[in-house]
């Protein structure tokens, strides 16, 4: 595409919520709204955690948060062999997801999850 005002080829970019044509040179764009495939995404998730062999403080309190459970069920539902702690849309079970795997638990989510890579 080329620019209306000083006619030099533009390029296209994505930048957080906009998407459009912009010129280089002279800084004429048309832009419009984006929106993230994940932010679009109305599919409500469940999140599981598999059996943690190492249960530690760090881990209880990120299940009670994410769970919304106190400490004591927080433990409990570590030790499970498979309990859901979160059913929420794509984005706020990604953010999860990263933290589980900071935290080395191994999960399982459902139905299938594709806005980040299984560990």
């Amino acid at each position: 595409m080329v620019c209306e005002k000083c006619m030099q080829e533009m390029i296209w970019s994505v930048e957080v919520s906009t998407q459009g044509w912009r010129c280089p040179m002279c800084g004429w764009n048309i832009i419009t709204t984006y929106i993230d495939e994940i932010d679009a995404d109305e599919t409500e998730y469940s999140l599981y955690i598999r059996c943690v062999l190492e249960v530690d403080a760090e881990k209880i309190k990120f299940v009670a948060k994410t769970a919304n459970v106190n400490f004591v069920t927080a433990k409990r539902m570590l030790e499970e062999k498979e309990t859901c702690i979160l059913k929420a849309k794509a984005p706020k079970i990604k953010s999860a997801i990263v933290k589980l795997q900071e935290l080395n638990i191994d999960y399982d989510v459902s139905p299938s999850f594709n806005y980040i890579s299984t560990p």
